[in-house]
C-alpha cells in the first residue's frame, strides 16, 4: 500500500467532501440590511443570480442571522460585490465577524455582549431603491433588492430578492474566496 492509500484509509469520507467543497470559488459580498432606520451589513459568499426575467438574486443566511431577521421584517437588502483592489480585503475583514460575538463558538467569557456596528468607519450611502440599506462606496458593484421569498434549506435560509437596481461603481477584479483563501463550506 502506498502512502496515499494509507492516508485515505485513515480519513473520513466527510473530510474528502469538505475539501472538495472548499475548492468551489465564491464571490465575497457585503449584504446590507436595515430595520427600517439603522443600516447594518454582513459578509456573505453564497450569492447568485437565479433568474433573467424577472431578475432574481439568491442569498443564503444562517438561520440565526440578525441580518436575515431584519430582511424578513423590512424586506429590502443590498448586495455589494467587493473588489480585490481598493481596500477589498480590509472591507471584507470589517464584516466577517458577527455583530454579536456571543454567536462565535469557543469564545466563552471573553465575549463582549454589546453588538458592534460593522459600518463604523466605512464609507457608504443609503440605497434609493432598497430603502435604508447601505451601498459601500468601495464596492466593485452593487445590487438593490426586495425580498420576495424565504426558503428553508438545511441549516440555512435562502432569501430570494427581486433586483430593483444595480450598478458597477469601479473596474477591477471581484474579490473571491480563492483570492482571500477563506472558506465557508463543507
Amino acid at each position: 500500500m502506498n502512502s496515499n492509500q494509507g492516508l485515505k484509509k485513515m480519513r473520513e469520507p466527510d473530510d474528502d467532501i469538505r475539501e472538495a467543497l472548499d475548492e468551489l470559488p465564491y464571490g465575497v459580498y457585503v449584504i446590507g440590511s436595515s430595520d427600517g432606520q439603522m443600516p447594518n451589513a454582513m459578509i456573505a459568499d453564497w450569492v447568485m443570480q437565479i433568474s433573467f426575467n424577472p431578475r432574481l438574486l439568491l442569498v443564503s443566511f444562517e438561520k440565526d442571522s440578525s441580518s436575515l431577521s431584519r430582511i424578513r421584517k423590512h424586506r429590502f437588502f443590498t448586495a455589494n460585490l467587493l473588489n480585490q483592489e481598493n481596500n477589498g480585503m480590509a472591507l471584507a475583514a470589517q464584516f466577517v465577524q458577527p455583530a454579536n460575538t456571543a454567536k462565535i463558538k469557543g469564545r466563552g467569557d471573553q465575549t463582549d455582549s454589546t453588538p458592534r456596528n460593522k459600518l463604523d468607519g466605512v464609507e457608504y450611502r443609503i440605497g434609493e431603491h432598497a430603502v435604508a440599506c447601505p451601498i459601500l462606496e468601495d464596492a466593485l458593484a452593487f445590487l438593490e433588492c426586495e425580498a420576495k421569498e424565504f426558503i428553508d434549506a438545511g441549516d440555512h435560509v435562502l432569501a430570494i430578492g427581486s433586483v430593483l437596481y444595480g450598478e458597477v461603481q469601479q473596474f477591477g477584479e471581484p474579490l473571491t474566496s480563492t483570492y482571500t483563501g477563506w472558506t465557508y463550506s463543507g
